[in-house]
């Protein structure tokens, strides 16, 4: 008999991530052993009282990060009580010479949340509300960069309330996102620096500078998120952090 587990419908946590931590825990404590078979859909929909829609989403979840294993026609399995290492990728402004008493202050000069349109329907295709943030940042002072950052509300509920001074964009996004992010694309070019941009750099028009574009896309080929970061080529770099992780 399967033992009901309750999970807290006025938490502000959705269900499938509760469901997710439940399993999680049952696995890491030896409830669940590696190798065994774990209930079938219909019985965890009737253990945490929820939909099939609910349990597919913590399924696949754990499945992605090694927890459990799918055998057609057999069922789900216990992988391991030990998740696989994730990667994260940040980008930073740092000195050449990587000396120290370097740090990047964010400054968000705009920020609307209004329909797809113009540069964002390029990238995220979604009828939703969009929220755009646009940020100048400096180092020392010393402006350096330039970043927009487009989020889709709709897969990223709650995004509008995110302090992105004090939280990195990736974070924000991973925190709030529906499904979370499972794919980075980034690719980097030289542009010339126009408009405000080259007002802010203080340069001349057509300089050179440095673009890094990011889109952010969740297990399903959705795009939630698309950031576009202009740098100004000289005294600081763009480097790319790539860091091991546990995947929760």
């Amino acid at each position: 008999m399967i033992e009901a587990v309750v999970v807290d419908r006025d938490s502000q946590q959705k269900l499938y991530v509760q469901i997710y931590d439940i399993v999680k825990r049952k696995i890491e404590k030896g409830e669940w052993n590696v190798n065994s078979l774990i209930p079938s859909e219909d019985e965890l929909c009737r253990m945490f009282s929820v939909s099939k829609a609910t349990v597919r989403l913590a399924i696949t979840d754990l499945v992605r990060d090694g927890y459990l294993k799918r055998q057609q026609g057999k069922g789900t399995y216990v992988k391991s009580s030990v998740p696989h290492l994730g990667m994260t990728i940040r980008t930073r402004f740092a000195e050449d010479t990587f000396g120290s008493g370097v740090r990047l202050e964010r400054k968000i000069v705009k920020r609307t949340l209004n329909e797809t349109n113009g540069e964002s329907l390029q990238y995220l295709h979604d009828s939703g509300p969009v929220l755009h943030v646009q940020c100048r940042d400096t180092v020392n002072g010393e402006p350096v960069c330039c970043e927009d950052l487009y989020v889709s509300s709709r897969l990223v509920p709650g995004i509008e309330k995110a302090n992105l001074i004090t939280q990195p964009f990736f974070d924000a996004i991973q925190e709030r996102a529906l499904r979370k992010i499972a794919k980075v694309v980034q690719s980097v070019d030289v542009v010339r620096a126009k408009g405000d941009v080259a007002e802010y750099f203080g340069v001349k028009e057509g300089a050179s500078a440095v673009a890094v574009y990011r889109i952010f896309i969740d297990a399903d080929e959705n795009t939630l998120a698309f950031m576009k970061l202009i740098g100004k080529v000289g005294k600081y770099k763009v480097l790319n952090e790539f860091e091991l992780v546990r995947s929760k």
